[in-house]
């Protein structure tokens, strides 16, 4: 079942952002396995968002267990809140 994956980071800037999606990501062409979207934008309370969709939540999980943890870790990251839910429907035109 996909999942909408979404990650707040209330001391998060784009700046640090950009940094972290060039390292966990460093070639869009070939996103993770099991990415289906991704978007990122200022957070609406201030700092920063990612919404995700993936095909599932163990892909995300194992993605961000071995990519986004340890770079935001190295990168000396602030710590960010992660909502996961399923989705019911999508549309993409």
């Amino acid at each position: 079942m996909a999942v909408l994956v979404q990650n707040q980071g209330a001391d998060w800037n784009r700046e640090l952002y950009d940094t972290l999606f060039g390292v966990v990501i460093p070639d869009p062409a070939k996103p993770p396995v099991g990415l289906i979207a991704h978007y990122s934008a200022p957070g609406a309370g201030g700092g920063w968002q990612v919404v995700d969709v993936w095909e599932s939540e163990a892909d995300f999980q194992r993605f961000a267990e071995e990519a986004i943890f340890p770079a935001a870790k190295e990168a000396g990251a602030p710590p960010f809140q992660t909502t996961i839910v399923e989705l019911h429907n999508s549309l993409v035109p």
